[in-house]
């Protein structure tokens, strides 16, 4: 505001002058600092100040801009942007960013935790209490929080019992395999034990005569290579009733054992139950081969199923619990998040980042992304989920036992690579299973007294 003052005439010229110019310049200043006041508030309310949440406006709506990243891809990435945009259209002002970056999406993680530049929202696919922990919000207080179930819910909690994302779907992984092909060959399923496995790749092989590949794995892609030994794991260290779970949590684990579960992976390649282009293959490659009746198994979970119906709408799958290692132990599932969001805990955005996700927890949100996956919810919800084919498994074995995915659960953060590496070059010769074995000991424990 600029006030007026009134001259008196009796002053002279010069000294008018000068008293005029005086006052101009004070108009000035005071125009300046209730303009300047005006945009620091509008600043603090969009969240543009280091450390502030996007707060309301006087009219009760949000400002700022978003910036979420996601490691899907595809169908589910796709979905991720519909629903940013519905969002969007509820939130007028308000701006919004999805980055997918595919398959660099760990390494471009890596660099922005290295920076301590994270987006605001970002998915953790796996790691939320491990690699992502020190990142992560608090999320105890939103509403959605107590709609997950507890067991689960302690698998993406901190220590201290913090809840650290929204989990939209659990990603409940068994064995996904072609029913059409087991009943072709004779196989029964299910598998109960890993020598009746053996003996089911062995017999599509054989009789199939090398047109069926028993088992259908995406080399190409790096990780596929390494999801085989990461899920038999479970079953070969942690589920038996005498297991390895503490000792591989204390640093005693004797990793002789692991050149044994080595070398049976490697027989199971060096007998040819693999797919013969196997380091060149990519995930859709497995697609089209799982959906054309030219894989046995896949190693990719449920959402493979759903990407197959786009080339095969009749594709008759199943699925079944992972079989067990020794005499006297019983089928497992694996368990554990798979499409789950939190906030970076020094965001600028964080009401703003709390707003999504309280939008992303709406139930018929939950179904879009779960149905597309075949996954069973990550909160419960009172909107009904229809799994597909994986429906009639998950309650045929509803009391099967669920175990933590197995790298992320008894390995310290920062040894997946070296499981896809090594298992690539056992494969191919490049390294004996006792190397591979000493590699993995090798890092285990540098890994370990980094993180002490």
């Amino acid at each position: 505001m600029c006030w007026y003052i009134h001259i008196k005439k009796k002053e002279g010229v010069g000294m008018k002058k000068r008293i005029i110019s005086l006052l101009f310049v004070l108009c000035m200043v005071f125009v300046l600092v209730g303009c300047s006041g005006g945009k620091e508030d509008n600043a603090v309310a969009s969240g543009e100040t280091a450390g502030q949440g996007a707060a309301e406006t006087d009219e009760g709506s949000q400002k700022g801009k978003l910036v979420i990243y996601t490691h899907h891809v595809g169908v589910q990435a796709q979905i991720l942007q519909e629903l940013t945009d519905e969002w969007l259209e509820e939130n007028p002002g308000v701006e919004a960013e999805v980055v997918a970056p595919g398959a660099d999406y760990e390494n471009v993680l890596k660099i922005k935790m290295a920076s301590k530049d994270m987006p605001d929202v970002f998915g953790t696919h796996g790691w939320a209490n491990v690699r992502y922990v020190d990142f992560l919000l608090p999320l105890n207080d939103e509403e959605w929080a107590g709609s997950i179930e507890p067991t689960f819910k302690k698998l993406i909690s901190d220590e201290e019992g913090n809840l650290l994302v929204l989990p939209i779907d659990q990603n409940k992984w068994g064995l996904v395999y072609n029913k059409d092909v087991m009943e072709k060959y004779g196989v029964e399923v299910p598998i109960t034990n890993v020598d009746d496995f053996i003996a089911a790749l062995d017999k599509i092989k054989t009789e199939s005569g090398g047109e069926v590949a028993p088992m259908h794995v995406a080399g190409g892609d790096s990780w596929p290579v390494g999801q085989i030994f990461d899920q038999l794991a479970t079953p070969a260290f942690t589920t038996a009733a005498e297991n390895d779970q503490e000792a591989l949590l204390d640093g005693t684990f004797d990793w002789n054992k692991w050149t044994e579960f080595a070398t049976l992976i490697k027989g199971m390649y060096d007998d040819g139950y693999f797919n013969e282009d196997i380091f060149t293959a990519k995930y859709t490659d497995s697609v089209e081969a799982f959906a054309t009746g030219k894989a046995a198994f896949c190693w990719y979970g449920n959402s493979l199923v759903e990407e197959a119906k786009n080339i095969n709408a009749d594709i008759n799958a199943g699925l079944q619990p992972l079989p067990a290692f020794y005499e006297g132990d019983s089928m497992s599932f694996l368990n554990g998040e798979q499409t789950a969001f939190g906030i970076w805990k020094e965001s600028k955005n964080i009401e703003l980042a709390k707003s999504w996700l309280a939008f992303m927890s709406r139930g018929e949100n939950i179904k879009k992304f779960c149905e597309s996956e075949s996954m069973l919810p990550g909160i419960e919800t009172d909107v009904s989920v229809d799994l597909g084919f994986a429906t009639e498994y998950y309650e045929e074995y509803k009391d099967i036992r669920s175990f933590p995915i197995f790298d992320r659960a008894f390995l310290p953060n920062g040894m997946w690579d070296l499981i896809c590496k090594d298992a690539a070059d056992m494969f191919t010769g490049t390294i004996s299973p006792e190397q591979y074995s000493l590699d993995m000991k090798n890092e285990y424990e540098r890994l370990r007294e980094a993180s002490e």
